[in-house]
């Protein structure tokens, strides 16, 4: 919360507050001017000119108002924006480096609704607390010195009630709010997990049971949400009457004691209705801060949970002290060994793989074998326990990141693809690829169709939705060849192909000049290019 609302400091928050609390004074001002002006009015005065002041009070305190609150709203809301955006702008600068190591474990609808939801709940930082707090002091304080001048025991009262319903009242709220507000922002990430893994295991689900577990889950996801959103509302419906009760005795208050004064023949009747309704619209001045008390819970919370989102430490970070790029691009693992968190032995143990320059080296083995953990490792998405990895010579750990993933380019199992047009993702591989190139790579894939539809220029849908899984393996098979990386690293390329289709890519990886490190469980159409390197065995098998 902290680093939120250093993003609000500054000279534009603080106008917001200031316009904020001219806003509230001037509504006081325009009840009070109002209240003067009919009273005097109803007592029939000899000539219009005795009311033209009030009559142009209330002109210039109406049209000020509204001036006021339009100004207000649009520095509040540009201050606003531009803290979300930069709020957003850090967490996913922190989240890249996290993926995918650091970000095992975490459900992506849990992950989704921490950037999109708990984020856009920082929004009320400036709106709903740091403005509604600024304008309560300054437009409270304002009000009861403005009161005293009038009458000191109607400004006493007022500065107790402003107390009461901006304190008091609140502080309970808020108190009986947190664990209300805490269960919300918890209902509310699990019923978007939820729903994305039914949407997107919905096939698996209906082929199951049908989807009842899934569906028995959200229920009662959703069930504890609608818990915690009726406590909200019973809150709400508390804090409002409260709201709508306070600013009633400060009236009565204040019409009590100036009627007296009245009665006495002190003061006019024309500075009753001034007072007692200024006192009323001085109530506006902590209108909003049982809102702010009662979203402190929830926003607090967001601004917690993104905060340990964006406190994980990533699996690996560029080092203090880089070294240059090496000139040679031979991937070396030496007596490499990793162990899982909570695993009982570890999947690498002594490791030693050598891919020289153009080499074209097949990972095969059982799954669990950590074949896709050799990958990670030579991409140095994670870092061995021990042993080290070396590109050219030099240890990957003393390698700045970027350097190291231009040179050494890693596509998974099951890739991602942008829901985009098809140019758009293949231009992933290298931005400044033309489209003569792009229709080449693709020709040489047997995706020479897809140039002409969808086309370069058309949308393959999201997540790839309009390409087969063949086709979307093809796709990032592109991105791969279009990249100017030394080492290709590849997860079963050929898993969603027909014989004849995987043995075309295996033939164009294989004509490729560049070291190929793939990982395949059909060791079968792999020919003498491939050296083969068992993984499983009591000593890494290798042909």
């Amino acid at each position: 919360m902290r680093e939120v609302l250093a993003l609000v400091r500054g000279p534009r928050a603080g106008l917001a507050v200031v316009l904020g609390a001219l806003t509230v004074l001037a509504g006081a001002a325009l009840l009070a001017t109002s209240g003067a002006l009919i009273t005097g009015a109803a007592q029939r005065p000899r000539t219009l000119l005795v009311l033209m002041p009030l009559i142009t009070g209330v002109r210039l305190f109406g049209v000020a108002r509204a001036a006021l609150r339009y100004a207000e709203r649009l520095v509040t809301h540009d201050v606003t924006l531009r803290a979300v955006a930069a709020v957003r702008e850090r967490v996913l600068e922190r989240l890249v480096p996290l993926a995918p190591a650091a970000l095992v474990g975490v459900r992506g609808g849990e992950l989704l609704a921490r950037v999109r939801a708990d984020v856009d709940e920082l929004q009320g930082v400036v709106v709903r607390l740091v403005a509604p707090a600024g304008v309560a002091v300054l437009a409270g304080g304002a009000a009861v010195t403005l009161t005293a001048l009038v009458s000191p025991p109607t400004a006493a009262v007022l500065a107790g009630l402003l107390l009461v319903l901006g304190v008091a009242v609140p502080a309970a709220a808020a108190r009986a709010g947190r664990r209300a507000a805490v269960a919300a922002a918890r209902a509310d990430a699990d019923v978007t997990a939820d729903t994305l893994d039914l949407v997107r295991g919905l096939t698996d689900h209906l082929t199951a049971d049908g989807g009842a577990t899934a569906l028995r889950a959200l229920d009662g996801h959703l069930q504890r949400q609608e818990e915690a959103e009726r406590a909200a509302a019973r809150l709400a419906a508390v804090t409002t009457l409260c709201r709508e009760g306070v600013p009633g005795l400060g009236l009565v208050a204040a019409l009590w004691i100036v009627g007296q004064d009245v009665a006495r023949g002190d003061t006019g009747a024309p500075l009753l209705a001034a007072c007692a309704l200024g006192v009323l619209g001085a109530f506006e001045a902590v209108g909003g801060l049982g809102a702010a008390w009662s979203a402190a819970g929830g926003i607090t919370a967001a601004a917690r949970r993104v905060a340990e989102l964006g406190n994980r430490r990533p699996a690996v970070a560029d080092p203090l002290d880089p070294l240059p790029p090496p000139a040679g691009s031979v991937l070396r693992l030496e007596d490499v060994t990793v162990v899982h968190p909570g695993a009982p032995a570890p999947v690498l143990a002594g490791l030693d793989l050598d891919l020289p320059a153009g080499a074209k080296v097949a990972l095969t083995g059982p799954s669990g074998a950590g074949k896709s953990t050799v990958l990670a490792l030579a991409a140095r998405v994670r870092d061995p326990d021990a042993g080290r990895v070396t590109l050219g010579g030099t240890d990957l750990r003393r390698l700045p990141l970027d350097g190291v993933r231009s040179r050494v380019l890693w596509s998974a199992q099951e890739p991602q693809v942008l829901g985009s047009t098809l140019a758009a993702n293949l231009r992933l591989g290298r931005q400044d690829a033309t489209d003569d190139e792009l229709r080449a790579v693709l020709a040489d894939l047997g995706l020479g169709a897809l140039a002409v539809s969808p086309g370069l220029g058309g949308w393959v849908g999201e997540g790839g939705s309009r390409l087969s899984a063949g086709e979307r393996a093809r796709v990032a098979l592109a991105r791969v060849l279009l990249s100017p990386a030394d080492v290709l690293l590849l997860d079963e390329p050929t898993a969603h192909l027909d014989p004849a289709t995987a043995e075309r890519v295996l033939g164009l990886l294989a004509r490729d000049p560049r070291a190929v490190l793939l990982v395949t469980h059909d060791v079968a159409t792999l020919d003498d290019r491939w050296r083969i390197v068992g993984l499983g065995a009591p000593a890494p098998l290798s042909r």
